[in-house]
């Protein structure tokens, strides 16, 4: 088939139109008409390699008469904006642009692995008062044994050598709420906590101010509260070996496990656990260093150890304020952490420790079971509560009220729902762990400290009851140890500071600094297996022991003594908030008489 002519043009045949090389017509612009006689031929392959230069020189030309000049500008208008905020950024100082969130994961955190400590010798030192500092923490050797006889402190409001007592000289203080939980429309004492003392930062003990609730722990109060609490020169040098043991087996990275032998120098302890919860075990490890004042802004022996725990611990945190880092029994972990950066916050006052800790207690707040007031393992609103997690949860709100981070009293009037659905026995002064269970020592220990902490009176009939229930289960009065029971109900002992008191505190000293490790790498730990078993040794081991163990040695000065304020200098008919005491203890109502 023959390739078609082109047909001669005539005046009245169709004018053919070309696309040409070029930006698009302008709108109403006539496109150019060509025929077929002044059509240019088509280019071929050889010719169009200099054409095609033409044509992309040309459209590049075309570009940036157009577009291209726009483009090209704002690029070079928005690097000199990148260059000129750079330059301003290098000279602002740091502190002038960050914001409340920034990472605990500061640079002045030695990152170094930290010198092996040395032993602490735990001896058999003196039994007058002392003071756990950073002078008397370094000094790792004990002292030669000197007689002396033992020294017993009772209730005298003045402080004698053979004696007891406390000595005050605050003038009309400022009563900060007593430590306790301020709860809406319930009797109880208000404020954030703590007797008539500031924010404690120097070596006095203060006097009015915001009454933060940790102050006492610090030089100046402590001697004092030490002496009149019961506390023995044997029971701080058990503390300082227990802190020791702490510190030398914490890893690398600054936390802490339950399966801790991979820290063990020159032999290993027994006693871990395979249990994964380095949340729980690194909070708990850190709580006895804040206890006995140390802080990662306080030049101590430890603080670079207390400030590489704060860091992984708050670095482990998640957007949505939870802590756990991944643990079993999230809340538990949870809890715990969010006591010990409430605490580290307290005492310093650190803002980037502080934000951690409200994103903390907002977490505990949003997990609340609506309809029992209590928590369980996993931290939803739909979980059934125990009265375990239950009070880890306010023992974490009552230290952030203590640290002045704002609390909701609706979840803490809410909480009342679960202590009246656990308490049993006739004057409601027993609890246990879910409705369906018996009272147990333990959970009687924990609710009664929730109770203390609302503010219930330390003579209503239910609170009698249940200290009565404690003291026929002291330390060192059965086959079984329980650390964790004895750490409640220490603290809820101490809240009494009374003849109870100076019984129990007896034999829980006693118990504890007998039972403490003296060689090798376990010095100053607790063995979760000899001389007894411990009813927690499975689960939380050596550590979980060692912890808590330490924090039950630290009563004297750790919290103060809700219901004998008028020791610490405080007029004793000031209206504290409480309702009306009981004249007299409760009568254990008669046993119903059987049929023979």
């Amino acid at each position: 088939m023959d390739e078609p002519t082109a047909n001669p043009v005539h005046p009245a045949a169709p004018q053919v139109v070309t696309a040409l090389s070029g930006p698009p017509p302008l709108p109403g612009a006539v496109p150019p008409v060509v025929n077929a006689e002044t059509a240019p031929e088509t280019p071929s392959p050889r010719w169009s390699i200099s054409a095609m230069i033409r044509r992309a020189v040309r459209r590049l030309d075309d570009w940036f008469c157009g577009d291209g000049r726009w483009y090209l500008g704002s690029a070079a208008f928005h690097a000199l904006a990148i260059l000129g905020l750079g330059l301003i950024a290098a000279t602002v100082p740091a502190k002038l642009i960050s914001n409340d969130a920034a990472s605990f994961d500061a640079a002045e955190v030695d990152r170094s692995p930290p010198a092996e400590l040395a032993r602490f010798e735990v001896g058999d030192p003196l039994l007058d008062p002392t003071e756990v500092n950073a002078d008397t923490l370094a000094q790792k050797k004990a002292m030669p044994i000197a007689s002396q006889p033992a020294r017993h402190y009772d209730q005298s409001p003045d402080f004698e050598d053979a004696g007891g007592g406390i000595v005050s000289n605050l003038d009309a203080p400022q009563l900060g709420g007593l430590g306790g939980l301020n709860i809406s429309g319930l009797p109880g004492p208000a404020g954030r906590g703590g007797v008539g003392i500031g924010i404690g930062l120097g070596n006095n003990p203060g006097s009015g101010g915001a009454g933060m609730g940790f102050a006492h722990r610090g030089k100046g109060y402590r001697d004092a509260l030490f002496g009149a609490g019961g506390g023995t020169k044997a029971s701080d040098r058990a503390v300082g070996a227990g802190l020791d043991w702490l510190a030398r087996h914490q890893t690398t990275t600054g936390h802490w496990s339950l399966d801790f032998h991979h820290q063990c120098r020159g032999g290993t302890c027994s006693g871990s656990s395979p249990i994964r919860a380095d949340a729980a075990a690194t909070a708990m490890a850190l709580l006895p260093f804040l206890g006995a004042g140390q802080t990662h802004k306080a030049k101590g022996p430890y603080q670079q150890t207390i400030a590489r725990g704060l860091a992984w611990l708050v670095s482990r945190q998640s957007s949505d304020g939870n802590l756990a880092d991944g643990a079993e029994k999230p809340m538990y972990a949870h809890g715990l952490a969010t006591i010990t950066l409430c605490e580290a916050y307290g005492l310093t006052k650190d803002e980037r420790i502080g934000y951690a800790a409200r994103q903390a207690v907002v977490f505990i707040e949003r997990a609340q079971n609506p309809e029992t007031g209590g928590w369980r393992y996993k931290g939803m609103t739909a979980e059934y509560s125990d009265t375990s997690v239950f009070g880890w949860q306010i023992m974490a709100l009552k230290s952030a009220q203590l640290a002045g981070i704002p609390v909701s009293t609706a979840v803490l009037a809410n909480a009342q729902k679960w202590l009246r659905i656990v308490a049993t026995g006739p004057y409601s002064g027993l609890y246990c762990y879910q409705p369906s269970r018996e009272a147990t020592p333990t959970m009687t220990a924990v609710g009664m400290l929730c109770r203390q902490y609302t503010g219930l009176n330390p003579k209503d009939q239910g609170m009698l009851e249940g200290k009565s229930y404690l003291m026929q289960n002291q330390p060192g009065t059965s086959l079984m140890r329980d650390c964790y029971y004895w750490y409640y109900a220490t603290l809820v002992m101490h809240n009494f500071l009374d003849a109870d008191w100076d019984a129990w505190n007896r034999n829980m000293r006693r118990v504890l600094i007998e039972s403490q490790e003296r060689e090798g790498c376990a010095s100053g730990s607790w063995d979760p297996d000899r001389p007894t078993i411990d009813a927690w040794g499975g689960q939380g081991g050596r550590l979980m022991m060692t912890a808590f163990n330490t924090l039950t040695l630290e009563v004297y000065y750790r919290y103060l003594p809700l219901f004998q304020t008028e020791l610490l200098g405080l007029d004793p008919a000031v209206n504290m908030g409480f309702v009306k005491p009981a004249e007299k203890a409760p009568e254990k109502p008669a046993e119903p008489k059987t049929e023979e």
